[in-house]
């Protein structure tokens, strides 16, 4: 099968689609990841296909991660980032999608499946964050994170009108020229497409957070989508010294932040770290900023290190929140505070301290020198953080989530002959969990023993069966 997997979005988004897209390869699938150019040595570099979005990513990130910025300005700042590149931008989907068998995308409101949509193709949602109705927490992005069950069922109809009403703005105009119907208003999530139940994948772990029981029978948390090897690498000379000597640092970085006054944030963790006396590596990330010439003994600055690679060799992460950092922290068992920016980022600081792993998260526009530095003692010096964390990662480790988005664990007679996009008859995949963490899982469904064929309509009452369940959905049959 051709899939088209397209992420819009920065590193912490591009990763898992790598790691999900070798998982398809290595099971017969050709994948082309559609992504801004910034990544095309990355994921060609992993032999996967790459098609190239316009736009720039720093740019890009930088207008939606404001500092504070969540709610209807957070989705203004969408809008403002594509009003000048939109037409371009959405040529590239029609190219990245014109001769596919399958369409997985991010959330980009209904961006992406408009190209499902138009050239009859399965579509799959992925998420890493909440997007979808539940009164345990509110939509991401949301404020309020503490307002309690009618503000966070409120949150989602409000978000998706929001989302709907954005989205006619930049998005009527294509759908017209294509001969689609116009972005209807909505107030919730729609997962009917060509007669067909969208599956949606969250690239999550229920441990960290627990699936909400008010979701629908296609939704499903399948564990992070993280690496099984750490990538091959080779410290610099200053970073091994720094590793070896003392006792083993703190993390601090900020990923793809590229928003706000960075400057100011470096000098206030390097104030913070100065206060502390907490050794540190710190990675400069896209935000850049001068460094000072007396740079704390205690502090060495990084340029790019895989976290699979350094996570194992400090105690403790301070980041943004970012989805793929916050996963790679906590399945390598470490203790963890959140400086959040903008977007999603506050409601995982608002995970980590429920979960025991961390302390209170500070938001970016409240951090202060002392703020961080009492943080970053009760980050390193409370021995229950330590504890939880090292008990989440052990538990974390045994998931799969790859595996478990792709096909499931392994079950004998189940192989990737069954996704054929040339098969027109095949039984459907049913679903069952894994022991103790209750991760969607795909296994045969022997007893019903379902033949599809082309043409037919799933019905939203079957069981879900990944992306094999799409493998009788020819291309261009609604």
């Amino acid at each position: 099968m051709r899939i088209s997997m397209i992420c819009i979005g920065s590193t912490g988004d591009v990763r898992p689609y790598i790691v999900l897209g070798r998982e398809l390869q290595r099971r017969g699938h050709q994948v082309t990841i559609t992504a801004f150019s910034d990544f095309e040595k990355t994921i060609t570099g992993e032999g996967l296909g790459f098609h190239g979005l316009s736009g720039n990513v720093r740019e890009f990130m930088g207008n939606i991660m404001k500092p504070g910025v969540n709610g209807v300005a957070y989705l203004n700042q969408v809008r403002n980032s594509l009003k000048d590149v939109v037409d371009p931008f959405m040529k590239d989907l029609e190219d990245a999608t014109a001769e596919c068998d399958c369409i997985i995308g991010t959330f980009f409101g209904q961006v992406i499946r408009s190209m499902a949509e138009l050239r009859h193709l399965p579509f799959i949602q992925t998420q890493y964050f909440v997007m979808d109705y539940n009164t345990d927490a509110p939509i991401a992005s949301a404020p309020g994170q503490r307002m309690g069950k009618a503000w966070n069922a409120a949150s989602y109809h409000l978000g998706y009108f929001l989302i709907s009403t954005m989205e006619k703005y930049y998005l009527d105009d294509w759908r017209k020229e294509h001969g689609l119907p116009p972005r209807k208003l909505e107030n919730k999530a729609s997962y009917e497409l060509n007669g067909h139940t969208i599956p949606v994948l969250y690239a999550l772990s229920p441990l960290v957070m627990p699936r909400p029981a008010d979701w629908g029978a296609n939704i499903h948390m399948t564990g992070y989508w993280l690496a099984d090897n750490p990538q091959e690498y080779t410290p610099e000379p200053g970073l091994q010294q720094f590793l070896s000597e003392g006792g083993k640092p703190i993390y601090v970085g900020f990923g793809s932040m590229v928003s706000g006054d960075m400057g100011e944030t470096l000098e206030i963790v390097l104030e913070a770290l100065r206060m502390s006396g907490i050794r540190a590596v710190l990675s400069k990330g896209w935000g850049g900023g001068e460094l000072p010439s007396n740079l704390p003994d205690n502090v060495y600055v990084a340029g790019f290190v895989p976290h699979d690679w350094l996570f194992r060799r400090v105690r403790a992460v301070v980041h943004h929140g970012g989805a793929g950092t916050l996963a790679a922290g906590l399945t390598a068992g470490l203790p963890t505070l959140v400086i959040p920016f903008g977007g999603d980022q506050p409601f995982w600081g608002s995970r980590v301290q429920a979960l025991g792993v961390g302390p209170k998260p500070i938001p970016r526009e409240r951090l202060t020198a002392r703020k961080l530095s009492r943080a970053l003692i009760e980050l390193t010096s409370e021995k229950r953080y330590e504890v939880a964390a090292r008990e989440l990662g052990i538990r974390l480790e045994s998931e799969d989530g790859a595996v478990n988005a792709s096909c499931g664990p392994a079950v004998p007679g189940l192989t990737h002959s069954a996704f054929s996009a040339n098969s027109l008859r095949h039984g459907i995949d049913g679903v069952s969990s894994v022991s103790g963490f209750g991760v969607a899982a795909v296994c045969p469904n022997k007893e019903r023993g379902w033949a599809v064929t082309a043409g037919v309509p799933f019905s939203s009452s079957q069981p879900f069966g990944t992306l094999s369940t799409f493998s009788s959905y020819q291309r261009g049959r609604a």
